[in-house]
């Protein structure tokens, strides 16, 4: 007989197959040991939530239950006009003023510049000065122009322009005069009230 002879060792197949199905289980235990321990980790950290979330309710409520046992509620206070429409002037001022600025930028002239902007810069409590807007800058005039006659022009414009006029009753130019130190720059005031 010449041919392969092949021997099959069967404890050590057993063996083998026994560790695989060991190896099998340890990984199957390991992932539902892992996936409940998330599920306990989750459910654990929204108990903890709705516990401080109960101790905070229940101290709020003896808050409140204390502060109405004293009697100390807040008394409505009462309003005249001035007071109401002060307050809701207050209220609509970042829109109004961020609208103005934006349309004085759009209607300076290229050859102007502003030193400042101040809305009632005397900090007046008086109806009339709270609105009170100064601008104060300077213009370079155009080779052999006047520069006065285009702080003039500038003026006009305001004036002339409805979005930036609109909640004021005079637009004027309040002071100008040549720059001392730039030949050809006029400095310039403008109020508007």
């Amino acid at each position: 007989m010449s041919g392969i002879v092949f021997t099959i060792n069967f404890r050590r197949e057993m063996f083998e197959r026994a560790a695989a199905r060991s190896r099998q289980r340890i990984l199957r235990l390991a992932g539902w040991l892992g996936y409940f321990g998330v599920v306990a980790l989750v459910i654990w950290s929204y108990s903890l939530n709705y516990r401080a979330m109960v101790r905070r309710t229940r101290q709020i409520e003896r808050q409140t239950e204390q502060f109405t046992a004293s009697q100390n509620l807040p008394r409505k206070v009462p309003l005249d006009a001035a007071q109401i429409t002060a307050i809701e002037r207050f209220h609509m001022s970042p829109h109004r003023w961020r609208d103005k600025l934006a349309r004085l930028a759009a209607l300076l002239p290229g050859n102007a510049a502003l030193t400042s902007v101040a809305v009632n810069p005397t900090g007046s409590a008086q109806s009339t000065e709270q609105n009170k807007l100064v601008i104060v800058g300077s213009l370079k005039g155009e080779t052999g122009e006047d520069p006065m006659r285009g702080v003039v022009q500038l003026v006009a414009t305001l004036q002339a322009d409805s979005a930036f006029a609109a909640g004021y009753q005079s637009i004027k130019l309040a002071q100008s005069h040549a720059s001392s130190s730039t030949a050809g720059v006029a400095e310039f005031t403008v109020e508007c009230r």
